[in-house]
């Protein structure tokens, strides 16, 4: 039998069960799909099903334990977000959200009073470009030094990619040193969930669940104790086009566990940051 959990939100009670219905249709036929399978079109709209035949998320595949703090976006944004432009970021349909316009400039929310230096950080995002023309917006999740950032120089980059492209890169930058690793992937308003593992002796990166990169070099560690920040980022002095980032949920993990499965993986390519201040 297909399983359709309840979603953490949802749309007028017709609606939900609407759906179920749909689902338990479909689940009484032979050879009947699974919900992941139905297009688009017979599913309401707004309303996510998740599939349970497997996890998302790489803090259940490499079992680091509960999350030792977490924020699922259910009901008005929490006041330890700080944002840049109130009318832009808002939780919506259990999403923390962010709204770029052709004329908005960049739109940032970070997380604030949970600075960690080691740890592991991890989100299920996605993003969405609209019609239109212009420069897309570059979508950055990313932890942040609570002190002497100097311009992204001694940042940890989980996903910077443009909006529409096909590779998300991470980036691990400590001045002038940066740190890359790519990885392809479909980011046509697809959720994706991106992880890193910060601790004493390296620095892992892990998208969809899978290790895709392990940096071990010291010089790639800052030992800077981060913040949480997402952002839309536009072009100064350049016409954009509209843009969305939304993130599902995002998580925070103790080193307490082990990796149940190794993190055996390429170490990054290393370049020179060039917009250090």
């Amino acid at each position: 039998m297909v399983r359709v959990p309840l979603p953490r939100f949802f749309r007028p009670l017709v609606v939900a069960a609407g759906v179920l219905s749909l689902a338990g249709a479909v689940a009484a036929q032979p050879g009947a799909p699974t919900v992941a399978s139905l297009p688009a079109t017979s599913l309401a709209k707004d309303v996510r099903l998740t599939a349970t035949a497997y996890p998302t998320n790489a803090g259940k595949i490499f079992k680091w334990g509960n999350a030792q703090w977490n924020d699922e976006f259910v009901g008005p944004l929490k006041p330890m977000w700080s944002v840049s432009r109130q009318s832009q970021v808002r939780d919506q349909h259990g999403m923390l959200t962010l709204d770029a316009t052709p004329t908005t400039g960049t739109v940032v929310a970070a997380l604030t009073g949970h600075s960690r230096q080691y740890g592991r950080w991890e989100a299920r995002v996605r993003s969405r470009q609209y019609a239109g023309t212009g420069t897309p917006y570059r979508v950055a999740w990313e932890l942040v030094p609570n002190t002497g950032d100097h311009c992204g120089a001694r940042s940890i980059v989980l996903s910077d990619y443009a909006i529409g492209s096909r590779v998300a890169t991470a980036h691990l930058r400590n001045t002038p040193d940066d740190y890359s690793f790519g990885k392809s992937l479909d980011l046509g308003n697809q959720f994706h969930t991106f992880a890193v593992e910060v601790t004493p002796d390296h620095v892992s990166w892990f998208v969809d669940t899978r290790v895709v990169m392990t940096e071990r070099r010291a010089s790639a560690r800052t030992g800077a104790s981060y913040d949480v920040r997402f952002r839309l980022v536009g072009t100064p002095g350049t016409k954009m086009r509209k843009g969305r980032l939304q993130m599902d949920w995002v998580r925070y993990y103790t080193l307490a566990r082990t990796n149940a499965l190794p993190i055996t993986a390429p170490q990054a390519t290393l370049g020179t940051y060039a917009d250090a201040c």
